[in-house]
């Protein structure tokens, strides 16, 4: 087992993570983590099965073949070896990144003619390879360390979390494929995963901050100090401070990632945000992250005080 593997700590001031600093999700029961993790790759697996791989899905150009295809599991596809390698001290995390999108296009033509069973099939040794990562989390130790990822280096605990991030977002875009409806327990760890990221980046950059994303039946809350962050559950109607609230947790995901532009949201008030000078806590992470999850609502909240969007001031009264 390689004694490399570097412990995460922030990469912008104050410094290196505080002694014992809690990672958020990370530093949770590791058998809570790997339930939730892969009881989202079980639902999004449902969603994935009542899909035509035939039909256009949400996304502009891509059938639901296509959205299957690049989150299931292929020989061509490496993404959990290379983290665990990372992890393992045998590949540097600050490596050039992935191209995520030219990966996606060269995944999305190599398996064009893919059947539905053969999809799911790829699904299935997904949630294998899943399981095999979080299993070789508690053999060797190494769900702290540092790995690669298109927002920079972040804990291996985080981003096998985030994974449930993407699935939640795509099983939503199935649903014009005749997809059902994704399970409540899916959204919910997509939703968590989005707290969680934001908070390990706030805190990545030196950055004092909290939010909550909240919906009717409640939600996640992060808060990070610069020297590490903290997620906490939010109670329907229990949240206080800064917050990004909608009219379902769906809508969230949604808005987070670009799915649903931001301002007629707020218009027709499915989309309300708390505490704005709060939320800009967070405004510097656009610099450094352009393409941050969650960063379309955090840009209305900056454009807001900064004189881009004043008539929506009205529409948050």
């Amino acid at each position: 087992m390689s004694t490399t593997a570097r412990p995460y700590e922030p990469a912008g001031p104050p410094g290196p993570a505080s002694e014992g600093a809690a990672l958020g999700v990370a530093s949770t029961p590791l058998a809570e983590q790997r339930a939730r993790a892969l009881l989202a790759w079980d639902a999004f697996r449902g969603v994935a099965a009542g899909a035509d791989p035939d039909a256009p899905s949400r996304l502009p150009g891509w059938t639901g073949r296509a959205v299957v295809a690049h989150l299931a599991s292929w020989p061509d596809e490496p993404l959990l070896a290379r983290l665990l390698a990372e992890a393992r001290g045998t590949r540097d995390p600050e490596a050039e990144p992935l191209d995520q999108d030219a990966a996606n296009a060269a995944l999305v033509d190599a398996h064009r003619d893919a059947t539905a069973a053969e999809l799911l099939a790829a699904l299935d040794d997904g949630r294998a390879r899943l399981a095999a990562a979080f299993d070789a989390v508690g053999r060797e130790g190494i769900g702290l360390a540092r790995t690669g990822s298109q927002v920079g280096p972040v804990p291996l605990l985080t981003q096998l979390g985030a994974i449930a991030y993407e699935l939640a977002v795509h099983a939503a875009d199935l649903a014009p494929c005749g997809a059902p409806e994704a399970d409540p327990a899916l959204v919910d760890a997509g939703l968590l995963a989005l707290a969680d990221i934001t908070g390990a980046l706030a805190a990545r950059y030196g950055l004092t901050a909290e939010s909550a994303l909240v919906g009717p039946g409640g939600g996640w809350a992060f808060a990070a100090d610069g020297g590490g962050w903290s997620v906490r559950a939010v109670p329907a109607g229990k949240s206080t401070g800064p917050a990004v609230r909608a009219s379902s947790a769906a809508l969230l995901l949604d808005a987070s990632a670009g799915r649903r532009s931001v301002p007629p949201l707020l218009v027709k008030r499915d989309l309300r945000l708390d505490n704005v000078p709060g939320l800009l806590a967070l405004a510097p992470l656009l610099d450094h992250v352009p393409g941050l999850p969650g960063g379309p609502a955090l840009r209305v909240a900056a454009g807001w005080l900064g004189g881009l969007g004043r008539a929506m001031t009205r529409l948050q009264r």
